[in-house]
């Protein structure tokens, strides 16, 4: 077992470096952190999402940090009785957000992070970062993506608050396998660097989108799920440079008109059952550039452009023949719309009315 490389000295605390906790049996399904059996009367707090923890106790608190991310140790700049760590996981889909803050400046040895990518958004304060001997620093409004198998040290200030999307790596690299057409033959691994401003606000934006259907209480469908769990994984891999975007930028050949109606077929029969662009890439043996490149050449628009229009059609269906239990959002939901203002928008522009409207002029019928 590794060894802290620190003599355990003042107000240091300790923790066996062991792997996270990550449930990968059941991958479209929302995963909810799990928790070592040692982390006590917090862990039913924090595994019920969107509560709030505070932790007093600084071994309390490094063991239920521990279990949501991986052992680490933990060195307060202050004395560790006055230290307090504010803590809440908000669980939407396969990729939680996390919400961490440490009341005084803390310096935290995370190890080699164990098949673990965080996207860190700094809310508020400043935070330093050394993975390999190399630096990078970020500050309130950017996010830092920190990638796996490096040895990493964090410095957070007094005023640091972060709100951390984790990443299951292995996910993530399937997905790139699938645009790319074939597997990984190294780890994926990102610049240490923060977010371009502009990528900044797309992500910002997905992580509020995660955080909101979470408050709202709802069990999300598989379809929803997936289709998140698409957007976000898709997002990250086109979000920050990493060891494959040089591939995934390379011109690729167009998939066959064939194999374009083929996937029109699978998008259209499948639109209420729920699918994704990388399962369908997937069974008819090309790559997601490949049926891009295709749906690009012939018809000038996007797979994913054309998944969005017949699920679209489906909700029109579905709200015209709509009854006193139907509601728009469970309809949404269940197409895999996650996100209520942009379906609303791609309605009106679809049908020329907001699917409410369809609904209840077809209610009155």
């Amino acid at each position: 077992m590794k060894q802290d490389r620190r003599a355990s000295t003042g107000h240091k605390r300790h923790v066996p470096r062991m792997p996270i906790f990550l449930d990968m049996e059941r991958p479209m399904l929302p995963m909810q952190p799990k928790f070592s059996a040692d982390v006590g009367k917090y862990s039913g707090s924090v595994a019920e999402s969107g509560s709030l923890v505070s932790i007093r106790d600084l071994d309390e608190a490094i063991n239920v940090v521990g279990s949501v991310y991986c052992p680490h140790t933990v060195e307060p700049a202050g004395p560790a009785r006055s230290l307090n760590v504010d803590l809440k996981v908000i669980t939407a889909a396969d990729q939680p957000v996390v919400y961490l803050r440490y009341s005084s400046p803390v310096a935290i040895d995370a190890g080699r992070f164990p098949n673990l990518l965080l996207m860190m958004s700094a809310s508020s304060g400043a935070a330093s970062v050394d993975q390999n001997g190399r630096i990078a620093s970020w500050r309130a409004g950017q996010t830092m993506p920190l990638s796996p198998g490096r040895e990493t040290v964090l410095k957070f200030d007094g005023a640091f608050a972060q709100t951390a999307l984790r990443v299951d790596i292995d996910r993530l690299e399937r997905m790139c396998a699938a645009w790319l057409g074939y597997p990984l033959e190294r780890p994926i691994a990102f610049d240490l660097q923060p977010l371009p401003h502009s990528l900044e606000v797309v992500w910002q934006d997905a992580v509020r989108l995660v955080c909101t259907l979470a408050s709202s209480g709802m069990t999300l469908p598989k379809c929803a799920v997936e289709s998140l769990d698409e957007f976000l994984l898709s997002t990250i891999l086109h979000a920050q440079r990493h060891s494959y975007s040089g591939e995934l930028a390379r011109p690729v050949a167009a998939g066959t008109p064939r194999i374009v109606a083929s996937a029109k077929q699978m998008f259209s029969d499948r639109a209420e059952e729920g699918t994704t662009v990388a399962k369908v890439a997937r069974e008819l043996g090309v790559s997601v550039r490949t049926l891009q490149a295709g749906f690009q050449k012939s018809d000038q628009t996007t797979p994913s452009a054309f998944l969005r229009k017949v699920r679209l059609e489906a909700a029109h269906r579905m709200l015209t023949a709509a009854t006193a239990a139907t509601s728009v959002t469970d309809v949404a939901l269940h197409l895999g719309f996650t996100h209520a203002g942009r379906f609303s928008a791609d309605y009106r522009a679809a049908f020329g009315e907001a699917p409410i409207a369809t609904m209840r002029r077809c209610r009155q019928r």
